[in-house]
């Protein structure tokens, strides 16, 4: 055959020269980006509890990082441990310390448990970082006083240690797996090796590239998660497909040069497109500009980029230096049963209709019955999802594991104390006139009061002092320290705060709720000049499932639409590029269906709201690998002339083992970050794992091959009918 011109392939030794350079500066990047990750970013920070948030911070002079430490003693607290601890904090920086001499409420009834609150000004991942000393400082208290650093920097500190701990015992627990999987699937050391050492360049440059980018802008901690469990399944997958391509046409007799170019312009063609439906899917999770959802999507979108520039250029490299040494190795197991070539049996079934094995393939009303049957049982699956509950757990430390210390001290308070009153609603009105904002302040006050899911309100009015004084009192340099913290003279006139608590607590549904119900129904209640808005943790939380919400359907028509295009391009037919969307949203809905399940049966916990958006986007751009690979082999092989019944059949089979190695993988990849300590990383791997498993096994088995056959040939359009009669070569057959 002739040779393609790739200039890069006639220079193996120096495009692996310069990926030995690339790798190890990427390396030497990578191992400073732990430090250089931020916690958090699961708000919107251009939505109305953030901005409120800018303004108390503003107008009331509070630190922007309020840490939490608990102290808790079967003895009871001294006042030593709770001078210690102050002293503690103002040594690192604190701006303002409140203890219980200022807030009795910040001491249980028997004295045993007290939270003590300090404030921290400047950068939060400053303040984040002070966690370890806090937390070594506090544990080192006399009197049998266990202490415990919490709040929102230490929580966002724990989130981003943990994260660290989860990526790296899941590479751990996933590289001597794939070994083993890939001895299997390959039964050649050399073979096996070599997609290890693209997935791990792929993780160095990718985590090289997230330091740079850290560098510039906040990029969470999930980052280095999404790199490794997207950037392990892909470019294992992605290296397993050409690699085993190349091994099989060497079989065929080709020179080892003339199978690079073989596999490369089909396999390689293939799982660029592949590659391309996965970017294309990350880039929609850009769209609610979240720094959480921006760094999952910037992880994945530049590890599969990598993973499919490496595959494209050091692959091949690699390939055509190795030779037929790629067979190095031989491991020995139980041989298979010899199958011939897809393709090699077109003439015998261009007349029967038969498959490799002479079995009739089934007609096209048992394919329907099959087809329909395969998506009755998905819908059924995708059912618990319709009564999926999302919440992002911004007011607790549930997504924490049990043992953390920021989760024990804030579990602790929340049972001895109650943490309503470390994460209070703060309703802040404005108003044009003193006279008319405390009058505002007082009736909305006596409203909140009112409310069922009410349990406190805190404001000027609510101090004993008689309304007809607070203007002239709020005036004077005589007022009460505690109610300057409740009014100011703002940057835009007066304006006042009113603290909430709830009965059920600041992550409940109800609290939820009544931040709604406070920011649609309040204004109307006050004069026409006043202003209403809702800051804190509950309020940051809704604005951000919200913001969520209503960027769904953005991310879901830009997903599909994108997929879409790329589909028409790759395999020139709407009808497989429709239904390659339907059987992506089967996988998707039946996954998250599963999950709910699960979730529901396992905990009383909602999945949290970040789990169903990534799941989609992931998923839609991961099972374009097995619709891209199996449709190419069948379209090769119906070109060559086999009936269209028998090419189905054939190119099953020819891809089977392969997909089936390739889904092992992934779900293997994700199903090691279960291992994790945070809920929402647990979540997410096993919502991808379930989701892979249902692809390869029900949708690319079953579902499928039955809907090809029912609708035939014309499936493939005019194109590909075209060609059957036309010569075929390494490039030119359908998807390549």
């Amino acid at each position: 055959m002739s040779r393609p011109n790739h200039p890069l392939r006639r220079a193996p030794r120096l495009v692996l020269t310069a990926w030995v350079i690339l790798v190890a500066v990427a390396a030497a990047l990578a191992l400073q980006l732990d430090g250089a990750l931020s916690g958090g970013g699961f708000t919107a920070p251009r939505a109305e509890a953030l901005v409120t948030q800018a303004g108390i911070e503003r107008d009331f002079g509070d630190a922007p990082n309020q840490v939490v430490v608990v102290l808790d003693g079967d003895d009871g607290i001294s006042p030593a441990a709770i001078d210690e601890t102050t002293a503690l904090l103002a040594e690192h920086g604190a701006v303002s310390v409140t203890t219980p001499g200022q807030r009795p409420d910040y001491a249980s009834a028997d004295g045993r448990t007290v939270v003590i609150t300090a404030g921290f000004d400047g950068d939060n991942t400053v303040a984040q970082n002070l966690t370890p000393d806090l937390q070594e400082g506090v544990s080192d208290l006399a009197g049998g006083v266990d202490g415990y650093v919490t709040g929102q920097p230490a929580l966002d500190y724990q989130l981003n240690a943990h994260s660290k701990e989860d990526a790296l015992r899941a590479e751990l627990i996933v590289f001597p797996v794939l070994i083993v999987v890939l001895l299997i699937v390959f039964r050649s050391v050399a073979a096996a090796v070599v997609p290890l050492l693209i997935a791990g360049s792929s993780l160095a440059i990718a985590l090289g590239a997230g330091y740079l980018i850290a560098r510039e802008t906040d990029v969470s901690n999930l980052y280095s998660n999404i790199v490794s469990m997207i950037g392990l399944a892909v470019s294992v997958d992605y290296s397993l497909f050409i690699v085993k391509r190349f091994r099989e046409e060497l079989s065929h007799g080709r020179s080892v040069r003339d199978a690079v170019d073989v596999a490369m312009a089909r396999a390689g063609h293939s799982v660029l497109f592949s590659g391309a439906a996965v970017i294309v899917a990350l880039a929609a999770l850009l769209v609610p500009r979240v720094m959480a959802f921006t760094s999952i999507a910037l992880g994945g979108m530049i590890v599969t980029a990598v993973a499919l520039v490496l595959t494209h250029t050091v692959l091949p490299s690699l390939l055509i230096l190795l030779g037929r040494r790629i067979d190095w190795g031989r491991v020995p197991l139980p041989s298979r049963r010899p199958r011939r070539a897809s393709g090699s049996t077109a003439a015998d079934s261009t007349s029967t209709g038969t498959g490799l094995r002479g079995r009739p393939s089934p007609t096209r009303a048992m394919s329907a019955v099959v087809a329909l049957v395969g998506v009755v049982g998905l819908l059924a699956v995708s059912s618990p999802a319709l009564g999926l509950s999302l919440q992002s757990p911004v007011a607790s430390a549930t997504v924490l594991p049990e043992d953390d210390p920021a989760r024990i001290g804030l579990d602790v308070a929340a049972a001895r104390i109650g943490v309503d009153d470390l994460f209070p609603l703060q309703v802040v009105i404005g108003a044009d006139d003193a006279s008319e904002l405390v009058d505002d302040v007082a009736k909305a006050s006596r409203l909140l009061q009112e409310h069922a899911d009410v349990a406190s309100v805190t404001s000027v009015t609510t101090s004993g002092i008689d309304p007809a004084l607070l203007p002239a009192l709020l005036a004077s340099d005589e007022a009460p320290a505690e109610l300057g913290a409740l009014w100011a003279e703002g940057s835009a006139g007066t304006v006042a705060r009113l603290l909430v608590t709830t009965d059920d607590g600041p992550d409940s549904v109800e609290a939820h709720d009544l931040v709604r119900e406070i920011r649609d129904e309040l204004p109307d209640e006050l004069g026409s000049s006043s202003t209403v808005a809702v800051a804190g943790a509950t309020a940051q939380g809704l604005d951000f499932d919200e913001t969520l919400v209503d960027s769904l359907p953005t991310i879901a028509v830009l997903v599909f639409v994108a997929t879409f295009l790329l589909l028409i391009v790759a395999f020139r037919s709407v009808t497989l590029s429709l239904l390659a969307l339907a059987f992506n949203a089967l996988v998707v809905g039946a996954s998250l269906g599963a999950l709910t399940l699960v979730q529901s049966l396992t905990s009383d916990v909602p999945l949290n709201s970040v789990t169903p958006v990534l799941l989609f986007a992931v998923m839609f751009g991961l099972s374009m690998d097995y619709m891209v690979i199996i449709i190419a082999r069948i379209a090769e092989t119906y070109e060559r002339g086999a009936v269209f019944g028998s090419a189905v059949t054939d190119g099953l089979r020819a891809t089977r083992p392969m997909i089936n190695s390739a889904a092992l993988i992934m779900i293997v990849v994700f199903l090691a970050f279960m291992t994790g300590q945070i809920s929402i990383v647990r979540e997410i791997g096993l919502g991808l794992a379930i989701a892979v498993a249902l692809d390869a096994v029900v949708i690319r088995t079953i579902v499928l091959p039955s809907v090809l056959r029912a609708i035939g040939p014309g499936v493939f359009g005019a194109r590909s009918r075209r060609r059957r009669s036309q010569p075929q070569t390494a490039g030119g057959n359908l998807v390549s």
